[in-house]
């Protein structure tokens, strides 16, 4: 009645009453000009359809073109295509309950679902509308709108995104400080107490004695440097500053590498390491990123094996993917705690079999790493039985 009085208000300045015979004559030619200017300056879709399986369209605005381009004359009466045709196959099920549930409950529904234009672009859209029922009550139409909300969903996508990393980021800086109060405050520690009670005791020592000193000082120096390492690599990942540097290198004599790196730890507890990576086996990836991921990878293995066992190190080809395990004999890992790998916001720690400590870290920048150059990396293992981490990357001739 309002938008009558408008129009009335309007006519009457035109010179006409919109409620003398005249008036009505004039606003009936005007009334189809003006839904049609409506529905044409309307950002989105009107329409109205069956309420059958295809959704057959008697009506659709000229914003269907915009929003899914196809002309409104393809979909009706499904000439070209269904409307159902172009709701996404994953949310047509959720269409027709939402529109099910208005229907029986002969209230408006409403709905949030994605469909796919005539480009194959997603598009998420916002769906309002209610059922016409004939004079048994049976729903014969369904009248609604459709407006595009793709950018607005983008967008809240986009702040999830940012909330999802601000909370990463807080658990990051908490990691972080519990590294520098604690794992690597102890090993700097045991440098300086050692140190110093070797200083204050100057020639109250036997050389023995004063060896094993030294060797306690050196693996403390070498915990407190691979933390060190680790956490520089952590650093450069968080703050975006790794960049993937691909170049063609044999795979074997980059685990090489990496063992001699780990001779020295291996040696001290008479562990074998076996480099059974094809000797021809060559690789175009990020030489560094993988380099740290094997340095970590059998560091671990050494450091949860017990003295005398091996640690093998072996490739395969595995549905057209090289795939590269570091097997030990140690400790393995519970089922619970296997869970627990990779992930930052869980801590989870085991004393090596010589009290080697650690923080977990290692791991999680193995997982990272591996990701960023599209690879995968698994875990298999049973207590007392030992682990197998594989690495499984594309491979390239």
């Amino acid at each position: 009645m309002q938008f009558c009085m408008l129009i009335g208000d309007e006519m009457r300045k035109e010179g006409f009453d919109a409620f003398t015979a005249d008036g009505v004559k004039s606003f009936n030619i005007l009334l189809p000009e003006l839904m049609s200017n409506l529905l044409h300056n309307l950002p989105g879709i009107a329409y109205r359809c069956r309420n059958d399986s295809k959704w057959t369209m008697l009506f659709i605005s000229e914003g269907c073109y915009q929003l899914t381009g196809y002309h409104p004359g393809d979909l009706l009466y499904n000439s070209d295509r269904s409307f159902e045709d172009i709701i996404h196959e994953d949310d047509r099920s959720l269409v027709r309950n939402n529109v099910n549930n208005g229907v029986s409950q002969r209230t408006q529904f409403q709905m949030t679902y994605r469909i796919v234009d005539k480009k194959g672009n997603i598009r998420w859209v916002w769906e309002q509308g209610n059922a016409v029922y004939d004079a048994h009550n049976n729903p014969i139409f369904l009248d609604g709108f459709i407006s595009d909300i793709t950018e607005k969903k983008a967008s809240e996508d986009k702040l999830s995104q940012t909330a999802k990393q601000l909370v990463e980021l807080n658990v990051t800086k908490d990691k972080f400080f519990s590294i520098i109060a604690h794992d690597l405050q102890n090993p700097l520690y045991a440098i300086i107490s050692l140190s110093d009670f070797i200083r204050q005791n100057n020639g109250e020592f036997g050389y023995e004695e004063l060896l094993d000193f030294i060797h306690q000082i050196n693996l403390s120096a070498k915990s407190a440097h691979k933390l060190l390492e680790n956490l520089l690599d952590w650093a450069r990942s968080q703050t975006g500053k790794i960049t993937i540097q691909n170049e063609r290198f044999n795979m074997h004599s980059l685990i090489q590498g990496c063992m001699e790196i780990n001779d020295i730890h291996a040696i001290d507890k008479g562990i074998t390491i076996i480099n059974d990576v094809n000797k021809d086996l060559q690789m175009i990836s990020d030489v560094q990123l993988l380099s740290a991921v094997f340095r970590n990878l059998i560091s671990n293995a050494i450091k949860f094996s017990s003295p005398s066992m091996k640690v093998l190190v072996k490739s395969e080809i595995i549905d057209n993917k090289v795939a590269i395990s570091v097997s030990d004999t140690g400790i393995g890992i519970s089922r619970t705690n296997l869970s627990k790998l990779f992930k930052l916001d869980n801590d989870f720690r085991n004393l090596g079999t010589a009290n080697e400590t650690g923080t977990g870290l290692g791991l999680i920048l193995c997982h990272d790493f591996i990701s960023r150059i599209g690879g995968e990396i698994t875990v298999a293992s049973k207590l007392n039985r030992g682990s197998t981490f594989s690495v499984l990357l594309n491979q390239h001739d």
